[in-house]
């Protein structure tokens, strides 16, 4: 992952972060700082682990990645020494799982970047950097977002299409946590072709766009059961009376008639 994920091009003392061994010496190991766009650092042998090291390639392998927590920062030479001994019990699971985070966003900002042909790094400097600095990470304001648009501050930087964009990726890749209503109604149509008018009504009623968020079964006779999951609970609730809505009025042609038994 060769894009910087962290606002400041050089991390701090004390930032716990994620190094890629790139080179191996007698002395260390040259690492690559992913999230600080592949910034050099240097993993010392004597902070490699607090056990006697006899053979460094035991302990680190080139091509693989180490969680490391940074000692020194020379920034007028661009020295980076990092830790490996120094991590807390913890902080290890936690960068894991903020590395995650981090190449879920990069996925994110690098798919609008090729879709709409915009430049990444512009991107991460109008709106990414300061939804950071708001949430404490992007990947927390792109759950917000993807669960109600209006948590978009106004104020950030987005160009024609780009807000609406962002909005359409994140509801395809985050998962939410759908509200569910459930209900059971009891169909009847008494015209010749009854059974096959039913089951025409009711993919009439799915067809008007609710097809992703209605699950409907049949449980016996002429008693159906109806799901539906959205958002929010009211949003659901308008989406069945919509629903049924729809079906009893193409029903009501038929000679037949809908009647709603239960509501959960």
């Amino acid at each position: 992952m060769e894009a910087r994920t962290n606002e400041p091009i050089y991390p701090s003392i004390g930032t716990v972060t994620v190094a890629f061994i790139k080179e191996i010496k007698e002395m260390g190991a040259y690492c690559l700082l992913s999230e600080y766009g592949n910034s050099l650092g240097m993993l010392m042998m004597s902070e490699l682990s607090r056990k006697r090291i006899r053979s460094l390639n035991k302990f680190i392998k080139t091509g693989k990645t180490e969680v490391v927590v940074v000692i020194r920062v020379n920034l007028e030479k661009g020295y980076i020494d990092l830790s490996k001994r120094r991590i807390a019990d913890g902080e290890t699971f936690s960068m894991e799982r903020k590395w995650s985070y981090n190449k879920f966003t990069n996925s994110i900002i690098t798919y609008i970047s090729d879709s709409i042909f915009i430049n990444s790094e512009d991107m991460r400097l109008r709106w990414l950097w300061p939804i950071a600095r708001n949430f404490g990470h992007p990947m927390l304001a792109f759950k917000r977002f993807a669960d109600n648009s209006k948590f978009i501050n106004k104020s950030l930087d987005f160009f024609k299409g780009e807000k609406q964009k962002l909005l359409t990726t994140l509801d395809k890749k985050i998962s939410v946590n759908l509200k569910k209503v459930s209900s059971s109604f009891e169909i009847n149509c008494f015209s010749w072709a009854g059974i096959s008018k039913i089951k025409e009504f009711i993919k009439f009623g799915l067809e008007k766009g609710y097809e992703k968020k209605v699950e409907i079964k049949l449980i016996a006779g002429s008693t159906y059961s109806i799901t539906v999951k959205d958002k929010t609970k009211k949003k659901a609730l308008i989406s069945m009376l919509d629903f049924y809505t729809t079906i009893t009025e193409k029903i009501g042609n038929r000679k037949g008639w809908i009647c709603v038994k239960t509501l959960i």
